[in-house]
This record gives C-alpha cells, sequence and structure tokens, in this order.
C-alpha cells in the first residue's frame, strides 16, 4: 500500500501497537467498536449455523453470507457429504455458553483472531425429517481459534478458518498462543 493512499477500512488508521518491539508478543489492535463489531458478527454467525443445521436448504442458501476462505469451502464439503450420505439424515445442534476475545489484527485491519472459550456444552441430534430428538449429550470444555475476515461487499466480519481447537487440561483455562505465522505482522519488532 503506497504512503497516503486511502485505507481500505476506516479503523485501519485506528489501529494500535501493543507490545511493540517485544518480537511474537507484538499485535495491532482495532478501537473498541471494531472489537464489538467482530464479536457481533461472530455471535450471529454461531445463532446462523445452529438454526440452519435443521434446514439445509437455508443453510445452503445463506452458507456465504456468514462464511468466507477455507470455512466456506469447508462448510460447503459438509453440506455435500450430508446431501449425498445414503445413511438416514440427521442434523446437530450445539449449545454453548461463550466467553469471546478479539485479537492480533492484521495490519491492514481485515483480518483477526477470535478466540471463542466454550463451557457448558451439549450437542443434540434430531431426525433431519421429523425434528425429533434422538440423542442429547454432554461435551466438554473447549476453546476454539478463528480467524475472521471483513467482506467489504458485506460489510459484516465472516469466520474465514478454524485454526485450532484447544481442550482444557484438568479444568484450566487455556492460554492460547499466537504463531507468528498465523497473521502476517508488521512493523520492525524483532
Amino acid at each position: 500500500m503506497l504512503l497516503g493512499s486511502p485505507r481500505m477500512v476506516p479503523w485501519a488508521d485506528h489501529l494500535t501497537r501493543l507490545n511493540a518491539g517485544a518480537g511474537e508478543k507484538a499485535e495491532w489492535m482495532a478501537p473498541p467498536q471494531v472489537i464489538e463489531q467482530v464479536i457481533w458478527d461472530y455471535r450471529q454467525s454461531q445463532d446462523w449455523l445452529n438454526t440452519s443445521a435443521i434446514h439445509w436448504g437455508r443453510f445452503a442458501e445463506r452458507v456465504d453470507d456468514y462464511t468466507c476462505g477455507a470455512y466456506l469451502q469447508h462448510q460447503r464439503n459438509v453440506l455435500e457429504s450430508l446431501m449425498h450420505n445414503r445413511e438416514p439424515r440427521i442434523s446437530s445442534v450445539v449449545a454453548a455458553s461463550h466467553e469471546l476475545a478479539v485479537r492480533h489484527f492484521s495490519s491492514d485491519g481485515l483480518r483477526c483472531l477470535l478466540i471463542d472459550r466454550q463451557t457448558a456444552r451439549t450437542i443434540s441430534t434430531l431426525e433431519y425429517w421429523k425434528r425429533k430428538l434422538v440423542h442429547r449429550q454432554r461435551l466438554g470444555n473447549t476453546t476454539f481459534v478463528y480467524q475472521m475476515e471483513y467482506d467489504m461487499h458485506d460489510k459484516r466480519w465472516k469466520i474465514a478458518q478454524l485454526l485450532q481447537e484447544l481442550s482444557p487440561v484438568s479444568g484450566h483455562k487455556v492460554h492460547v498462543t499466537v504463531s507468528a505465522e498465523a497473521l502476517t505482522a508488521a512493523g520492525r519488532d524483532s
């Protein structure tokens, strides 16, 4: 990007550098209202994924409204597999309490990481056609790390990739360490 050229998103000029000069600990952070928007869009995506899991047509129609990149391709592959599976059709809905954190924005402000610590997780398996509950079970606590990307056309943050799933050790919170490879860093921090 050329010096003095307009930024792609308005908050790019308001990113702040945390831990500058600290190598892999350095990161870009966006203003609070951008972080709130990432969380809002992520919650909408999760709500949509759960409600459309029991209606594959609705899922297929709007999957690109909430996902992009590798995650969108993964969702399309899952849907394709479900549609062509000769086994009895089922759908699953996961419910959980979410503790969300947003970190590590890219230097252009278009990508970030969203950390979703999920507790009190359950999965309900339903017969697809009758919507009848087949089975419900508790799942263990876990932490998901997603890469979120801002879609300038749709003016919303979308889930771009599941980077990692972490299970807690002995009931302790998981500390998430971000690899320098996950996002492109800018600045001289080494």
